[in-house]
């Protein structure tokens, strides 16, 4: 099954410098700043390995970032979205867990314990953790499709129809995927899917 992944932001942390008379001082700053740059080039390359599909790639370098940072709670979701995707989904879910607990106002760490759930099957859990990404992000189409499909998992056609016109209506980039995804396969004689997608 295909999986749309929510478009992560990099977010820089700006160190501020002063000026010091002794190298001495100067030397931690620049090793700092060198291991900052690195963890950050490291999270990146996590991100991207994760957007293309590449899920060992995105496990190898957010450990790496985990390694030199074991509170690093970014590299922690990244690394168990890319586990759970990878088919370990426990230990994905115990990534994103510790993620959470390092960082409880990650929103893109709630979509990411949403997908591992599920990934999981546990259709519940997941539409919690979506839930708390609207809470936060109400234009967040990605959740709304996620929650899209949720009820279109369990069978309640005309909330899924709803959830899905309210995410189409968000982001029309949503329609191609509804057309393609398995949750939807049955909704193609659907009048009304057939409408909202252009079928």
């Amino acid at each position: 099954m295909k999986y749309i992944l929510l478009c992560l932001c990099l977010l820089s942390l700006l160190g501020c410098g002063t000026e010091t008379k002794t190298q001495q001082d100067t030397k931690p700053t620049t090793a700092n700043e060198q291991a900052k740059t690195e963890q950050d080039a490291r999270v990146m390359a996590a991100k991207q390995a994760l957007s293309s599909g590449d899920y060992a790639k995105a496990i190898e370098e957010a450990s790496a970032s985990i390694k030199d940072n074991p509170n690093n709670a970014e590299a922690y979701s990244i690394r168990g979205f890319a586990t759970a995707l990878n088919g370990d989904t426990a230990k994905g879910l115990t990534d994103t867990k510790k993620s959470y607990d390092l960082d409880p106002n990650n929103v893109a760490n709630y979509y990411n314990i949403a997908m591992v759930y599920k990934l999981q099957g546990q259709l519940n859990e997941s539409k919690q953790w979506f839930e708390k990404v609207l809470e936060k992000d109400p234009s967040n189409a990605w959740s709304v499709y996620g929650i899209a499909t949720i009820y279109a998992d369990q069978g309640d056609d005309t909330k899924s129809l709803d959830w899905l016109e309210k995410a189409i209506k968000i982001d029309p980039s949503v329609k191609a995927v509804a057309a393609e995804q398995d949750h939807f396969e049955r909704f193609h004689n659907n009048a009304r899917f057939k409408t909202l997608v252009g079928l």
